[in-house]
């Protein structure tokens, strides 16, 4: 029982440690930014915008830190493999499509424009290799599916937004894609 408690405080110390120093300088700019007004009257947003952003994992190891302790504080936790990441991005509701091409900025336009979906997902398909983009109303968000070990197709995946950061689930991406401060000019 002490063996188990104390494991379980190191993951949790791990998994908060790790996140937290990374992300207190990112939230803290974004706070200094927000008038007092706006602290006071809509904290609601800043703890939305705190809570969002700490799903996104900073390196593999994270990554995997996330896995174990939602593995220990919950064991019916699975840990996704690329094919069970893929299977939750293609069967996500807001999910379009697979295209066999690399998309233009006109056919984001005109997509945006046919659906009323706060946002919506697409795949692009080519060379083998599978790309999938959100399209939301600050922009297009581009993301892939990364096997932690690249030769295993059955080891630890998270979605990967360019290498900069990892995410374990859709739900975690669209919720820090959503709550993040990026615009792409062309799709306002």
């Amino acid at each position: 029982m002490k063996k188990t408690l104390m494991k379980t405080i190191m993951i949790a110390t791990l998994l908060f440690c790790s996140n937290l120093k990374a992300k207190a300088s990112s939230c803290m700019a974004t706070l200094k930014k927000a008038s007092k007004e706006q602290i006071v009257h809509d904290s609601n947003m800043i703890k939305n915008y705190q809570l969002s952003h700490m799903h996104a994992m900073q390196n593999s190891q994270n990554l995997k830190a996330y896995h174990i302790s939602a593995k220990v504080f919950n064991p019916s936790h699975k840990v996704p493999t690329v094919m069970e990441l893929a299977n939750s991005i293609k069967s996500h509701p807001y999910f379009i499509g697979s295209f066999n091409k690399e998309l233009s900025k006109e056919d984001y336009i005109g997509l945006k424009a046919k659906t009323d979906l706060p946002f919506f997902i697409l795949e692009t398909y080519q060379n083998k290799k599978s790309d999938f983009y959100m399209v939301y109303s600050k922009g297009v968000r581009h993301f892939s599916i990364k096997a932690l070990n690249e030769f295993d197709e059955n080891s630890l995946a998270g979605i990967d937004n360019t290498g900069l950061l990892k995410y374990p689930n859709i739900e975690a991406f669209t919720k820090c894609t959503l709550s993040s401060s990026y615009v792409d000019i062309y799709l306002t």
